[in-house]
């Protein structure tokens, strides 16, 4: 069951994906000036965005490959495919026009200014590890949710709330916990 709902998580992030490079491919009539765009590309450089993102993944497709219905190999392969497919360019250049469409290149200029300054760098060099201990404490309580949620609906099983268990998929009624 674990399995089914990592890749089902899996497949919901890279429909997510697929969706962005849609919509950033679907160029909007009002394009930002040159300097804007140079303006959002340093900005989104300085505060980190692209190596926390890569450390993101990393951490992603570690905990994919380990429920992937793949021999160990093969999940091996995918870890080190799906990370040697990542083009961080790619990523900047999808996320430009969302910081356009939202920022003025006034508010880019503060930021600039904001993030050039003592407290801005401070903020810089803590954004990852605070992105990562987010990203841990998020995981686990996602965990803790969706057990308590996969608990009821098991016990609502067991009671026969939603009738009668197919034959075919008896053996695969979650374990209670």
């Amino acid at each position: 069951m674990r399995r089914r709902i990592v890749l089902t998580a899996f497949v919901l992030i890279a429909a997510a994906f697929a969706g962005a490079q849609t919509a950033a491919a679907a160029k909007s009539s009002a394009e930002p000036d040159a300097a804007k765009i140079a303006k959002i590309r340093e900005l989104i450089n300085l505060i980190g965005t692209p190596r926390i993102a890569v450390e993101m993944m990393k951490t992603q497709a570690a905990a994919i490959k380990k429920v992937l219905p793949f021999p160990p190999a093969a999940q091996d392969d995918f870890e080190k495919d799906f990370l040697a497919s990542i083009k961080v360019d790619d990523l900047v250049d999808l996320i430009v026009p969302i910081y356009a469409r939202h920022l003025s290149e006034a508010d880019v200029d503060g930021m600039l200014a904001f993030y050039r300054g003592p407290v801005g760098r401070r903020i810089i060099k803590a954004l990852p590890e605070i992105t990562a201990e987010s990203q841990r404490a998020g995981q686990e309580w996602g965990q803790a949710v969706g057990m308590r949620v996969g608990r009821r609906i098991g016990e609502k099983v067991e009671r026969g709330d939603y009738g009668p268990t197919s034959p075919s998929r008896q053996d695969s009624t979650p374990e209670k916990h």
